[in-house]
């Protein structure tokens, strides 16, 4: 028996004896269906600049933009309320070179986009952050405050004046301390994901260097190709779950292999996250005095999900990670999902034609750890402190979340995507850590809208299944 289906198997038995005994600790699942639909999930970054026109008299494209005023205006202006805004929140990834199809760093590049990014804006598509703002707060918000998304499009409803040059701030502030990484392990040889397709989910596994056990503090990608790198994920594999991913790697001839909802293999469900990297990410660092132990003969499922742009760009990307030998807060990044749905035991399914289909499931922490991490003694039966939480889904996923439920006492919210958009994902970082208590519990809940197909779906690897999973970043609750 493999140990995928060993830990299945356990946490099976563990959901049983919860149930019976009425404990604290039950492992459930409800599946209802409704009638009403949730919301369509928020859509990918990429949106395409308007098309240019040829005037009538010359041979030259010409774009029209607004005409800028300097001076004395009383409503917002670019120079002295909008740049700081865009710089901070926009220009992370609409820069020359990077990922978003143009560019927001200069007046000529806002002023000529402007009427495009109110709809957007106003949507809250964009910025990209998918936590909800009535869930929790979080650490490097991307999301635009509310006084922040009027005044932007207060600007544009005025026709973006430029404003005073004069009045424009300094540049964003980049003094934070640089991150001595020490590891640095990435594509083996140029790639070039297939032309044609929208997205390419390719995974590549990496040596560990280490010879000895270390704990990761941080983590970082350098994208090879920012233009087509859409987010990274890296993935530990530990020396005895390496056969199936190997085995993987071997049966595809090119570099790497296809990869979709997780590293692949069986054991994907409970392959560890090192770390996650989005364009615009602002930090690589773990919460402080905290790290994820990697064991020496590991390697590392590095997940690329490139988006061409129609050009064959090749990308080499590299993975940085900086090690301790110790820390004072050993950490765990926890799967939470139902083993039952990797078995159809009880089948997650979601039936076609369904707007709302709910599958959700509750366990204590405690249980989660002591099958994963056999031979880690932090946790179970003491208080964690949870620092980072996420959900994943598919592309018929609505809305998810996590929530710590304290017997009578009100839910702790951990993360809630109102809106799932699969391009879109990560783990978060809360600004402040959150105590879970040994006889807590934490409750998984995935919304789905199968509205518009055509067969029902069940948990899987492949495009056309979907997952229900959710990650908490635990750590000892003191050193």
């Amino acid at each position: 028996m493999s140990r995928a289906r060993s830990f299945v198997v356990t946490l099976v038995a563990l959901t049983a004896c919860n149930e019976s005994s009425n404990s604290p600790t039950t492992g459930t699942d409800a599946s209802t269906t409704a009638a009403t639909d949730p919301g369509t999930a928020g859509t990918d970054a990429s949106t395409d600049p308007p098309a240019t026109t040829t005037s009538a008299t010359s041979d030259e494209p010409t774009t029209t933009s607004p005409t800028g005023t300097t001076g004395g205006e009383a409503g917002p202006t670019y120079y002295r309320d909008i740049k700081a805004i865009l710089d901070a929140k926009c220009a992370t990834c609409h820069r020359p070179g990077d990922i978003a199809p143009f560019s927001l760093t200069t007046y000529e590049e806002a002023g000529m986009f402007a009427k495009i990014l109110g709809p957007a804006i106003e949507s809250r598509i964009m910025p990209p952050w998918p936590p909800g703002a009535d869930c929790n707060q979080f650490a490097h918000d991307r999301d635009l405050t509310d006084d922040e998304r009027e005044l932007v499009l207060a600007w544009i409803a005025a026709d973006a004046p430029e404003g005073d040059p004069n009045d424009a701030p300094p540049p964003p502030d980049d003094d934070a301390p640089p991150i001595a990484y020490d590891v640095q392990i990435g594509i083996p040889e140029p790639f070039t994901p297939p032309q044609g397709v929208a997205d390419d989910y390719r995974c590549f596994l990496l040596d560990w260097p280490k010879d000895q056990e270390t704990y990761a503090t941080a983590f970082t990608i350098e994208p090879g190709a920012r233009e087509i790198v859409h987010h990274v994920i890296a993935f530990i594999i530990p020396p005895d779950e390496l056969a199936d991913f190997e085995a993987l790697d071997a049966a595809d001839p090119g570099p790497g292999y296809p990869c979709y909802g997780g590293p692949g293999g069986e054991a994907s469900p409970r392959a560890q996250w090192l770390g996650a990297w989005v364009p615009g990410a602002s930090s690589g660092a773990l919460p402080e005095g905290t790290g994820i132990r990697v064991k020496p003969g590991s390697k590392i499922a590095m997940q690329m999900h490139y988006h061409p742009n129609g050009a064959p760009i090749a990308d080499q990307s590299t993975i940085m990670v900086r090690t301790a030998e110790t820390v004072a807060r050993p950490a765990l990044l926890l799967p939470i999902a139902h083993p039952g749905w990797m078995v159809d035991a009880p089948a997650m399914t979601i039936p076609a034609g369904e707007a709302d289909v709910v599958h959700s499931f509750t366990i204590d922490l405690g249980s989660v750890i002591q099958y994963l991490y056999k031979d880690e003694a932090i946790g179970v039966g003491k208080p964690l402190l949870a620092h980072m939480a996420g959900v994943h889904m598919h592309t018929r996923g609505a809305r998810a979340s996590l929530v710590v439920e304290s017997g009578g006492a009100p839910e702790a919210c951990l993360i809630d995507v109102p809106r799932w958009d699969f391009n879109w994902q990560g783990i978060y970082e809360f600004a402040a850590p959150l105590t879970v208590e040994p006889t807590d519990t934490v409750r998984l809940e995935c919304h789905f809208d199968n509205s518009a197909g055509d067969s029902s779906l069940k948990w899987g690897e492949g495009t056309e299944d979907e997952m229900c999973l959710g990650m908490v970043y635990v750590s000892t609750d003191s050193p």
